[in-house]
Formats: structure tokens, C-alpha cells, sequence
């Protein structure tokens, strides 16, 4: 046995357990990545996952906004909210997928383009931060105190 054998181990593991670990934090806090995304880029600011405007309303849409109440400054997506409540994270080994299951999503996907289920990146690098990293931190700690 060399005399580095462990600590090499201890490195391959680690390694290996990277992409397991951010699944398991878009599991746990899918949720935040939700409403980054609903919240944060949609209602908020109109925008997309490029950081792109979304196209304005048609006057017709604009006038029934205005009568409940709605921004109209941007495009928001939100309407009854079906939409918003129907988008899913579903993390895989090497990725993670936002969709949403309404039957009318294609027709929002195409007009706005898929990017409107898409983080930006300042939104991903926050959740890498503030959810991963901790995590992460907590499994290699516990694989040193093994």
C-alpha cells in the first residue's frame, strides 16, 4: 500500500460524489431554483433565462391586465397562475430539467422561446452558493470524520 493511498481515495471519492451532490440539492431545494425563476426573472422583471426582455403584451391582453390589476410594464406569464404552479425541476445524473405540464405550455414556449424555463446565470450561481457549496461542504466533512 503507498503511502498516499488513502488520501487519493478520499480525492477520487469526493470527486465522483460532485455531480451526485448537486442532484441531491436540486432535490432537496428545487423549489428556490422555482422560484427564481417564477418570481425573480418572470413576474419581477419580464425576462428570461438569456436575461432577455420578454416580447410585450398585445393591446388586448394589455387592456384585460390593467382590469385585474396586473403590471403591464412587463411581460409576466402569469395570468391564473396555472403556468407558474405547473413548473417542475427534476434533477437527473448530469443535469437538471425545467418543464411544465399545462396544456397550453407549447404555445407560451413557442411565442417566448425556452429560455422562459431556463435560470439565468446569475440566478444558478446564486443557488450553486447559497444551496450546493453548503451541502457539499457538509458531505466532505462527514467523509473526513469517517
Amino acid at each position: 500500500m503507498g503511502l498516499f493511498d488513502r488520501q487519493i481515495q478520499f480525492i477520487n471519492e469526493v470527486e465522483q460524489a460532485v455531480e451526485e451532490e448537486f442532484r441531491n440539492a436540486v432535490n432537496r431545494f428545487g423549489f428556490v431554483m422555482k422560484d427564481f425563476i417564477v418570481n425573480k426573472q418572470l413576474f419581477r422583471e419580464g425576462i428570461d433565462g438569456q436575461g432577455e426582455r420578454l416580447p410585450g403584451y398585445k393591446r388586448t391582453t394589455i387592456r384585460l391586465k390593467i382590469a385585474k390589476g396586473d403590471p403591464v410594464d412587463r411581460t409576466t406569464l402569469r395570468d391564473e397562475g396555472d403556468f407558474y404552479a405547473s413548473i417542475q425541476i427534476d434533477a437527473f445524473d448530469d443535469r437538471f430539467e425545467v418543464t411544465s405540464d399545462v396544456p397550453y405550455d407549447k404555445y407560451i414556449l413557442k411565442r417566448y422561446g425556452r429560455d422562459v424555463l431556463k435560470l439565468t446565470e446569475e440566478n444558478i450561481q446564486e443557488f450553486v452558493e447559497t444551496y450546493f457549496v453548503p451541502n457539499y461542504k457538509n458531505y466532505v466533512n462527514n467523509k473526513i470524520t469517517e
